[in-house]
Formats: C-alpha cells, structure tokens, sequence
C-alpha cells in the first residue's frame, strides 16, 4: 500500500496532486504512476512524477481517495 500512503502524505502535507494513472487488471499487480506539484522555497514550482507497483485493490483505494481529494476543493 505504499502508493496509498504516499496519496495520504501529500493531501495531507497541502501538495497539489495533479493526477494519478494505473493498471486495470484484477488478476496481477501493476504500475501505476501518481504526479503533484512541489512549491519550493524561492516561489518555484516543479511537477514531480513517481512510479509504484500495485495491486488492483489498492488502485481502487487510491482512486477513491484521489476523487474525494479532487470533489472536496483539495482535501480528503
């Protein structure tokens, strides 16, 4: 679940989530991908990407969380 908590830490650490992408497969686990925004100290901002590998389970609890993140003006 290591995805899921990252999802967690960045709603909760104020960091714009932009968008999250995965596999859509029930029978094997897959990549997914997860993209915020990181404000920077100097007013900069860059867009950061990371990869996990997931389950199926998983994907939907993160999607679930990334919907309410997205239909709750930025928490969740």
């Amino acid at each position: 679940m290591k995805m899921l908590a990252r999802l967690r830490y960045l709603i909760e650490e104020g960091f714009d989530v932009s968008s999250i992408s995965g596999y859509d497969d029930n029978s094997a686990e897959g990549n997914a991908r997860l993209m915020y925004v990181e404000h920077r100290t100097d007013g900069t901002r860059r867009l950061r990407s990371e990869l996990f590998r997931v389950s199926y389970e998983e994907m939907e609890q993160v999607s679930t969380l990334f919907l309410a993140y997205h239909s709750g003006g930025g928490k969740a």
